[in-house]
């Protein structure tokens, strides 16, 4: 994840959240990752764990951003949502747990099931996509996702330039989103599917 940007956060950026503007959300994410990402970790005591929470917030942030010019205290509500996903997800964690030393190797639905099944469903949309792309972005986008190289590595890896990575990528989560859309019905902001890539 980036962590270098200084995007300050104001009511003007709240209010082109409002409107659905998503490079004010993409500025947001990026900002405030950095901050929650101790206090989601401080919670659930994983990094991998805490990450997935942040990203179910950041989605929440996005699906409620209508509501955003009724709260007088955008950062709070944040904090907030930030401390109520993070306890569903602890006692999700727990239940599920508890189920399976009870029922062993059962099959156990959990309350997320809904939820989980929606990504699920996401995530193949994605990787339909991502076997869609030409050979060399696919291989950009591999390296990128799944191996979790920078664009300086990849650069390395492949003998092209930074610049060349940077726009496979960009090339790729276009394609990507737009195979989400005409597939799926997705309206799911870029920054979500590829938060940790550019």
């Amino acid at each position: 994840m980036r962590q270098d940007i200084p995007y300050q956060i104001d009511h003007a950026l709240f209010e082109r959240l409002v409107h659905g503007d998503e490079e004010a959300f993409e500025k947001l994410v990026y900002t405030l990752y950095k901050k929650l990402f101790p206090f989601a970790v401080s919670l659930i005591k994983s990094e991998s764990e805490a990450n997935d929470v942040l990203q179910e917030v950041f989605l929440k942030i996005w699906l409620h951003r209508s509501s955003f010019s009724a709260i007088e205290n955008p950062m709070g509500w944040i904090h907030t949502v930030v401390a109520n996903t993070a306890s569903n997800y602890l006692r999700t964690k727990i239940r599920n747990e508890l189920r399976i030393k009870k029922y062993h190797s059962q099959s156990v639905v959990s309350a997320g099931m809904e939820e989980q099944l929606d990504a699920n469903f996401t995530q193949s949309l994605i990787d339909e996509a991502v076997n869609k792309l030409p050979a060399k972005r696919k291989q950009v986008f591999l390296l990128s996702r799944k191996e979790g190289l920078s664009r300086k590595e990849i650069a390395t890896r492949l003998n092209v330039s930074e610049n060349t990575v940077r726009n496979q990528l960009v090339e790729a989560l276009q394609f990507v989103r737009e195979y989400l859309t005409q597939r799926g019905g997705l309206t799911i902001p870029a920054i979500l599917i590829l938060m940790d890539i550019l």
